[in-house]
């Protein structure tokens, strides 16, 4: 099927989009133009069916269904901020209905947490930065909680020295494995994909691969 503009002549800023499970609808960060704030937006693939999900002053991000039927998303509503940044929020994992209601900040995490998305038992993976008692650098790394922020877990890497930070984990079907970004703590956009196998140890270098060999961590 050839590609197909879903929000032709919308003008603004999209931020990673999320599938449903069935195909059907797509799930999105969008900040319109004019507007200080991105908000959670959900059409049907079909490109019908625009709806907007959240609204006011926060940032809500980085939207991912829950296999329960809820959405889980990063937001700036927790009003906590970057301990080496203050005037720069930190954002922190939160759910809502499918249709953008009853929004409650799942983590208790006073640090930055980024892009939820959904192993294949049904629990979210996201990274996590945890700078208590730590240095500023090299203590991004993956956790994991249920869809209703319960049972945080480390997944991979709290105590580890490499890589700095574990970002867009994605589970690989039919494992317990997880490939992920390897990116430096000021450098998001450059840096090595890499596999995670959490049987295999929970800090480096048990249970890490390198896909990309030829790119440093």
């Amino acid at each position: 099927e050839p590609k197909r503009d879903l929000l032709a002549g919308t003008v603004g800023s999209f931020w990673r989009p999320d599938v449903s499970f069935d195909g059907t609808k797509i799930l999105f960060s969008f900040q319109p133009e004019g507007e200080k704030s991105f908000h959670l937006y959900e059409i049907n693939a079909d490109g019908t069916g625009l709806k907007q999900l959240t609204w006011g002053d926060y940032d809500d991000l980085d939207p991912v269904y829950t296999p329960d039927g809820h959405i889980v998303f990063c937001t700036s509503r927790a009003h906590t901020y970057v301990r080496c940044m203050p005037m720069t929020h930190a954002f922190a994992v939160a759910r809502c209905d499918a249709d953008g209601r009853n929004i409650y900040v799942m983590s208790r995490n006073g640090e930055p947490e980024y892009l939820p998305s959904v192993l294949n038992d049904g629990r979210i993976i996201y990274t996590r930065w945890e700078y208590t008692d730590k240095a500023l650098w090299r203590v991004q790394s993956l956790w994991t909680a249920n869809p209703d922020g319960t049972n945080v877990q480390i997944f991979w890497g709290n105590q580890s020295v490499w890589p700095d930070v574990l970002t867009e984990a994605r589970a690989i079907p039919g494992s317990r494995r997880v490939m992920f970004t390897g990116l430096g703590h000021h450098a998001w956009f450059d840096g090595s994909i890499g596999i995670i196998n959490p049987d295999q140890g929970l800090d480096y270098p048990d249970g890490l691969s390198k896909v990309t060999q030829a790119c440093a961590w």
